[in-house]
């Protein structure tokens, strides 16, 4: 009795004819390929990279504080601006590496290959934050007047932390043509 392997021309023609004919055109899909491998890649390279980026931020602000001298301000306006950039650049690289592990050609999978680095990302550090803040009792920063504007800074941060991930992992994915002439 002979069987069809699985990853024969024969089988994978069977397989596209068949939904062919059982789906409209509008219903049919062949699914995208999302690396779940390369997804958790990118994020643990992102989550690797903002640790590494915010101990050398950490390092340079106490070295450049002057005790006394220095304008809290100042230095606080300095490590909001480098924890975004940070952070960023981290989603970004992520992104990137999301889909070149990922081995992603098509430009729709690496954008929501770029789109679950991101959440996964951003759901690791939420739940690392409340875990600081629930040891640090910090519920009372929740009720001052300046929550609202907190709230939109933050959902910007969002986007745009969402953006960087995503044009990462379009950056990142493979092109065809220059891989077939290599």
């Amino acid at each position: 009795m002979a069987t069809v392997a699985r990853n024969t021309p024969y089988h994978d023609r069977r397989v596209t004819e068949r939904r062919r004919i059982a789906y409209p055109a509008a219903l049919r899909a062949d699914g995208m390929r999302v690396s779940w491998g390369g997804v958790f890649g990118g994020v643990l390279v992102a989550l690797g990279f903002l640790l590494l980026m915010t101990a050398l931020g950490v390092a340079v602000g106490i070295s450049a504080a002057q005790p006394g001298e220095t304008d809290a301000g100042t230095l606080g306006a300095g490590a909001g601006i480098w924890a975004g950039v940070t952070l960023l650049v981290a989603l970004f690289i992520g992104g990137w590496v999301s889909t070149r592990i990922g081995a992603i050609f098509d430009g729709t999978t690496g954008f929501f290959e770029g789109a679950l680095v991101w959440v996964v990302s951003v759901l690791l550090m939420l739940c690392m934050a409340s875990a600081g803040m629930g040891i640090l009792g910090l519920s009372s920063v929740l009720q001052s007047s300046q929550a609202t504007s907190a709230a939109w800074i933050t959902f910007g941060a969002l986007l745009l932390s969402f953006l960087a991930a995503v044009l990462g992992a379009v950056a990142g994915r493979r092109d065809p043509l220059k891989e077939a002439r290599a």
